[in-house]
């Protein structure tokens, strides 16, 4: 599979989401103004963008727990979401082209109990957006 796979707990091949120590977005644009689809926040996952974007598939591998998604997804989630707004006319910048990236789809690989339905209407709403035109859904 053409993928680039983060998981919140240790899964073979998955880049471990909690050895990268996200930081929330800090709303700063520059990801739509300055760098256009580069991310400026100096942690461990803004220097995945470029393997996010070269692969046709980002795989999340979730472990809901008590029902929620870990919170290191939601950050995630949340700072891919902007990067993919460079690809759009959000904001009223120039899009980037689509075609220079590979990222096309988004799947989810959930392990456990959760509201699906707020859930899946949620990611589709964040990412499905510039060059991303499926975000899917797995579970068990």
């Amino acid at each position: 599979m053409d993928a680039t796979i983060f998981s919140d707990s240790h899964v073979e091949g998955a880049v471990d989401l909690d050895d990268l120590r996200i930081r929330r977005c800090c709303g700063c644009v520059k990801c739509l103004t300055e760098e256009q689809g580069r991310c400026h926040i100096d942690d461990g996952f803004s220097g995945r963008f470029d393997d996010i974007l070269g692969h046709r598939t980002l795989v999340f591998d979730v472990h809901p727990r008590g029902g929620r998604l870990p919170t290191i997804i939601l950050k995630a989630v949340e700072r891919v979401s902007n990067v993919l707004e460079a690809y759009t006319d959000s904001g009223g910048n120039v899009p980037l082209s689509c075609d220079s990236v590979a990222l096309r789809d988004v799947e989810f690989h959930v392990h456990g109990d959760m509201d699906r339905e707020d859930f899946e209407r949620e990611m589709r709403a964040d990412l499905e957006k510039g060059p991303v035109k499926a975000v899917s859904f797995f579970y068990d």
